[in-house]
């Protein structure tokens, strides 16, 4: 499993956005200059992030992103999910099993999502704030 480039910047973005210590928005233009990706690729992010309710976006001149609540009340899993749904180790674990018989891997693999799940459910935005 390899985290996408959209969680990636989904997160650097969730960064930006809670250093901004004077409350003053950030565009989804400015982060993509930041963080050196194009503005479409940022807007869509900003989009999912804001319909997650993750980000508010105040529109017209001195318009932009801002956090919708306090950066220790959000959690990496949820900055994850809003722009590709829940991360898992493989695909037969969305399943609920694999499709063979007789799995070997499974229960491993079952133990590597279960503490992923832990991690992520525990590491809030404001750890790397």
């Amino acid at each position: 499993m390899l985290l996408t480039k959209r969680n990636e910047y989904a997160l650097q973005s969730m960064i930006l956005l809670a250093r901004q210590k004077d409350g003053n928005p950030l565009t989804a233009a400015g982060l993509a200059r930041t963080l050196k990706t194009t503005p479409a690729f940022m807007s869509k992010i900003a989009q999912q992030l804001s319909g997650s309710g993750l980000v508010k976006s105040k529109k017209g001149k001195g318009g932009g992103l801002s956090l919708s609540r306090p950066a220790q009340r959000i959690l990496v899993r949820d900055i994850f999910a809003s722009v590709d749904g829940t991360l898992s180790v493989s695909a037969c674990l969305n399943e609920g099993r694999c499709k063979h018989h007789v799995c070997p891997i499974y229960p491993v693999l079952s133990r590597v999502q279960r503490d992923l799940d832990r991690k992520l459910n525990s590491v809030k935005l404001a750890t790397f704030v």
